[in-house]
């Protein structure tokens, strides 16, 4: 941001810093980790004291300490953390698709802002235009050369060209605001915006597109990674049966007879009701559904991808029309009316009527190309939007470590 005007980089470079959607899904990938970290940590050994016959004919009784400790088999503590190891890989890609979806709402304000400034300085550049052709309709009138309707047509003229710097004015504030929200600021103050509203004029193809997003799409990845979530918690849920074994060791003396002693214990539990068929069948269908949503987020994609490529082919075919038809005939239309007034040839309602069609004309172009620039950003942006309404969220809970430890 400068006093030369506010370029979209240094608007994304704001964004980037300071939108809370992404800092939520960074907080969200870091509780993943966490978990994971977790659900792969070894149980605690258990030491105690134990006492037995105390006061028995009068002896002290057995005395002496003990540890335990349980030993996690089938190798369940590494699988829990391959299985979360996914889930912080699905939400480091949410937050490059959070990050995207900011940059193409970014985009797409920024687009509708320039528009709109370009609007309002097309509009204040013809309002001169216009207020000329209410002064010289006036010059005809007192020569008694023109008519009341001239001045009449002259100042609605006028009036209309008010109107349109009054709306664009309001268009130019609102997406400004809109442009402060996502960047996470409170205003952008009354700096200037810097660009172009250009863009490649390149023929795109839908499946070229398709085939691009889908291999770059961040939102796929993420979903990819919870296949592969899905895929691994159903090798984890499979070694669930082994049982885990859980050894004491004890030693201490006996009192009456000053006799020391040791004791060891082994127990597992043995897997004949509870063979873990629930949770192996649970994660057989969580890894079908996981499918099937990557499945449904390319279709989605070819979806919004047809949608947004009939925006991107009606507004490249408008703006090349009024670049190569329109806008020329209008602009030579407008200098032989001008010329044709100056020699008497056609009234002055006829010159006015050319110069509102020369106006209309480019406030149009100026439209389609805010159009294009649009539909290209949604291209190029992967079709992720949404910087604000998405939350990326991570609910899941060390429950697989609990389910390693217990054995059953």
């Amino acid at each position: 941001m400068g006093e030369s005007g506010l370029t979209l980089e240094a608007i994304e470079r704001l964004a980037l810093a300071n939108n809370p959607a992404i800092q939520q899904a960074i907080a969200a990938s870091a509780r993943a980790g966490g978990i994971r970290t977790q659900v792969g940590l070894k149980p605690n050994p258990t030491i105690g004291y134990f006492g037995e016959e105390i006061g028995n004919d009068g002896a002290g009784g057995l005395h002496g300490a003990f540890v335990s400790q349980t030993f996690v088999r089938g190798d369940k503590l590494a699988w829990n953390r391959q299985v979360h190891g996914h889930d912080v890989n699905a939400m480091n890609w949410q937050i490059e698709t959070q990050r995207q979806r900011v940059l193409t709402d970014i985009r797409l304000a920024f687009y509708d802002a320039l528009a709109a400034q370009k609007r309002l300085q097309l509009a204040r550049d013809f309002r001169s235009v216009a207020k000329e052709g209410v002064t010289v309709s006036d010059e005809r009138v007192n020569a008694k050369i023109g008519t009341r309707p001239d001045v009449l047509q002259s100042e609605i003229q006028l009036n209309e060209v008010d109107l349109s710097i009054q709306q664009a004015e309001f268009e130019l504030s609102a997406a400004l605001n809109e442009l402060a929200a996502l960047a996470g600021v409170p205003d952008l103050g009354t700096t200037a915006l810097i660009g172009d509203l250009d863009v490649a004029v390149n023929a795109r193809d839908a499946e070229t597109e398709f085939a691009q997003i889908v291999a770059m799409s961040p939102q796929l990845a993420a979903a990819q990674a919870r296949v592969d979530r899905a895929r691994a918690n159903i090798q984890r849920q499979q070694v669930q049966p082994i049982p885990n074994v859980t050894a004491n060791l004890g030693a201490g003396g006996d009192d009456g007879t000053g006799n020391a002693f040791a004791n060891v214990q082994l127990s597992l539990p043995v897997p004949v009701h509870n063979k873990n068929q629930g949770n192996i069948r649970a994660a057989q269908a969580e890894y079908c559904a996981a499918t099937q949503n990557v499945q449904r987020i390319r279709q989605s994609i070819r979806r919004d991808l047809a949608q947004v490529m009939r925006e991107y082919n009606i507004a490249q075919a408008t703006v090349q029309q009024y670049e190569n038809s329109i806008l020329p005939k209008a602009d030579e239309t407008l200098k032989l009316m001008q010329e044709a007034r100056d020699a008497g040839e056609f009234d002055f309602l006829r010159v006015l009527t050319a110069r509102r069609a020369y106006f209309d004309a480019n406030l149009k172009y100026v439209a389609a190309m805010g159009r294009l620039a649009q539909a290209n950003a949604k291209i190029d942006g992967l079709l992720l939007t949404g910087g604000l309404s998405n939350v990326v969220t991570y609910s899941v809970g060390d429950d697989l470590r609990g389910q390693a430890l217990s054995g059953q």
